[in-house]
């Protein structure tokens, strides 16, 4: 070791004699060549050392004469953090304190010097010098007179002790620092887990391999509701004990936690049930120390509200909110689980499609909440023509839906049918009123009707439609023509929808005759379609598709307006100036903007509402009686109204006391009877001799022959309209027919 060079060893030297100063300065600073020498002695003595006596050349020597004198210097050399290594006290320093005395003043002040007592007489024995300064390894005694090589290496081995010291300490400090910061941050450590695992809203139990518990927080032992005496214990058995008993599958619980401590490094999450309903989340992860598990882990959540809210979700996402029936997505899954059943046992599964009849007429005549309670009920009696292997699922409206698998016969479902439709021969009580509801059934089976779950709920479907058709309160299994009657109507769907997109419609037009004048009074505007595949189509053909599917509206806005257009570019060529006559749907008439559409149009088209005429059908009217308040509406804007085909309904006089129609048409079915059926001439003249008595014109349409029409001029009807006089002409054709006529 070397020493470093511009350091300096401070050695005191305490003696009331000047001279003795004078020999360790001479002693103690040396030359180059005599350091030399010393360092070869030493080679000689103790061998190869890295110390060299160069450090001799480093040394600062100071003296005093007296110990008190001495003290105040080492005081005040350790105060300013520049202290002596080596002093060198006189054991008689006469009239001060001795030697003895001063060495005692010494050592409190700096306990690392390294005092030599210089003495050439038996003042003190070592014995007495140890009873008076005690057994320390940093008090030496050297005779007087002194030899030069005993001071010189006694001076540099005491320099040593007292650097080695120095360094210790220095570590010693250094280490005890570092332990008391690391000391420190591990209380910090433990103070901030500690914290950290009370303020968790989570239980937390920490256990080693031996099973015995290390840590927890008070929120476990409240969710777990754990006695002290079993967190004294320490015994991870016993709480696994206690926790079991509390749990609906406690055997279950213990054998998994077993199983979760035997695999050391595994992490693992699973649910607890409790006995009084709650439900906790258990997680558990393995304790590391180092990377080396040496215990686990375990965390408990208290999920009961967000367990039962996702349970209360689920179930909403799966049933119907009104009925609590399985709704689409969960029949679905039904369905193709029977599917499943039937594959596997050979068997058979019946879809059964239910629809209320006349549902809406309930829900506008009581109200939604009346047809709401309706729904319940109905599903209530449903369920009780069930099996527990049944499924009964509420789609949407009044659409339900069962699913009865693993049946060996069709004739079983024909009896399920029979169960179901013995629910509905009871009255429904709503709103304290008794009420007779029917419904129509269709049926498909699982694998004769389809094999997916879409293609049997389709055709189940199109079974009930069918049922529908042909008189409603009945049931109708599937047959492949009702396929291809729906692909028809879609077919026709669609060409209506391409039809008005592409202008595929017109319009003829048919005259209206004043038998008396034979001079054209009114015109019907009629609609045709000029299919591109079927040629010219009739309404009959496409109109009532066009009334189910909605697209009667903008069809109905296409006419009237056409009508008016043509009427008026007729009136505008200087033509006989007729009205002209349009049939409008039910559907039109509910329209909330139906007359401003009229009045739209008019405008539009410049015609004189004067020579437009709405027809509007008796069972239209019949139907629904709020239609005859939009009639008045029409009639106020100036338009005439035609109670068309007339006679058809279950006519009532108290419509046409109290609204006002322009006139009536006879329906043509009625024309057609006239010299082959009685009864239908008898009701031909009471329609004539009512309207005439409510003061309106009768017009009679259909009229195909002669004999029909002297009848009718001999009953007073005066107004006809059919092939006898002109068959339906396009518009250029009309317009020749026109001056004609006049003519």
């Amino acid at each position: 070791m070397t020493t470093d060079m511009q350091e300096q060893i401070r050695i005191l030297t305490i003696d009331d004699n000047p001279a003795i100063h004078q020999d360790f300065f001479k002693i103690l600073t040396m030359t180059k060549d005599s350091t030399q020498e010393l360092n070869q002695l030493d080679e000689a003595l103790f061998g190869e050392t890295e110390f060299k006596n160069e450090i001799l050349l480093n040394f600062k020597i100071d003296t005093a004469t007296q110990g008190e004198e001495g003290v105040e210097k080492i005081k005040q050399a350790y105060s300013q953090g520049k202290p002596y290594a080596i002093v060198f006290v006189d054991v008689r320093m006469p009239p001060g304190w001795d030697g003895i005395e001063t060495i005692k003043h010494i050592l409190p002040i700096d306990s690392n010097i390294q005092v030599v007592i210089c003495t050439a007489y038996t003042d003190y024995s070592w014995e007495e010098t140890i009873e008076q300064l005690g057994m320390r390894d940093n008090i030496l005694i050297l005779k007087k007179p002194f030899d030069t090589i005993t001071v010189r290496q006694l001076a540099c081995s005491l320099m040593k002790k007292w650097q080695l010291i120095r360094k210790t300490q220095k570590q010693t400090k250094f280490l005890e620092e570092t332990i008391q910061e690391r000391t420190q941050s591990l209380q910090e450590s433990l103070s901030l887990t500690r914290s950290t695992i009370e303020s968790s809203t989570d239980g937390i139990l920490v256990v080693n391999h031996d099973h015995k518990i290390i840590d927890y927080n008070d929120r476990f032992k409240k969710m777990w509701d754990i006695s002290q005496k079993i967190i004294d214990s320490k015994d991870e058995n016993l709480f696994l004990k206690n926790a079991a008993d509390q749990l609906i599958s406690p055997a279950e619980f213990l054998k998994s936690t077993k199983e979760i401590s035997s695999n050391k490094g595994d992490v693992s999450v699973d649910t607890l049930n409790f006995k009084d309903g709650r439900v906790f989340e258990r997680y558990s992860q393995p304790h590391l120390l180092n990377g080396i598990s040496i215990g686990r882990v375990w965390s408990f959540k208290d999920i009961t509200d967000r367990f039962y809210l996702e349970k209360k979700l689920e179930h909403q996402a799966f049933h119907d909110s009104l009925t609590d029936l399985p709704n689409r997505v969960l029949l679905i899954d039904r369905i193709k689980h029977g599917i499943i059943v039937s594959k596997r046992n050979s068997s058979l599964s019946g879809i059964i499609f239910l629809d209320v009849d006349r549902f809406k007429l309930i829900n506008d005549s009581l109200g939604h909440q009346a047809g709401d309670q309706l729904l319940i009920q109905i599903s209530n009696r449903l369920k009780e023509a069930l099996r527990q292997s049944d499924t009964l699922a509420r789609i949407g409206g009044d659409e339900f839906v069962m699913v009865i698998p693993d049946i060996k016969k069709k004739s079983q479902l024909i009896t399920v049918i029979h169960k179901l439709l013995e629910q509905f021969k009871e009255s429904f009580v709503l709103l304290n009123r008794s009420i007779i509801v029917t419904t129509s059934i269709g049926i498909s089976i699982f694998p004769d009707d389809g094999d997916h779950t879409e293609e049997l709920l389709r055709n189940a479907d199109l079974a009930m439609y069918q049922a529908k058709r042909e008189g409603l309160n009945q049931y109708r299994f599937y047959m492949k023509s009702m396929n291809e009657d729906s692909l028809r109507i879609l077919e026709i769907e669609t060409g209506i929808r391409r039809g008005i997109a592409n202008g595929e419609f017109f319009l003829v037009y048919q005259c209206q005759i004043d038998a008396k004048t034979e001079k054209i009074i009114g015109i019907e505007a009629l609609i045709r379609w000029n299919n591109p595949q079927k040629g010219i189509l009739l309404p009959i053909d496409f109109i009532p598709h066009a009334e189910t599917c909605g697209l009667i509206v903008p069809l109905g806005e296409w006419v009237i307006r056409e009508a008016c257009k043509q009427c008026k570019e007729w009136q505008d060529s200087h033509l006989k100036l007729v009205p002209i006559a349009v049939n409008v749907a039910a559907q039109q008439f509910r329209q909330p903007n139906f007359i401003e559409l009229i009045k739209e149009i008019l405008d539009e088209t410049g015609l004189d509402p004067k020579y437009l005429e709405i027809e509007v059908t008796e069972n239209v009217v019949l139907s629904n009686m709020a239609i005859l308040d939009v009639v008045q509406k029409i009639r106020e804007l100036g338009v005439r109204v035609a109670l068309d085909d007339f006679g058809t309904g279950n006519s009532s006089l108290y419509y046409l006391r109290h609204t006002a129609f322009d006139r009536l048409k006879i329906d043509k079915s009625f024309i057609a009877n006239i010299n082959s059926n009685p009864n239908d001439e008898v009701l031909i003249k009471s329609i004539i001799a009512m309207a005439h008595s409510l003061n309106l014109d009768v017009i009679a349409e259909g009229i195909e022959t002669k004999s029909q029409l002297d009848f009718l001029v001999n009953e007073a009807c005066s107004e006809f309209q059919g092939h006898y006089f002109s068959k339906p002409l396009t518009a250029d054709e009309f317009k020749k027919l026109l001056p004609i006529i006049k003519k």
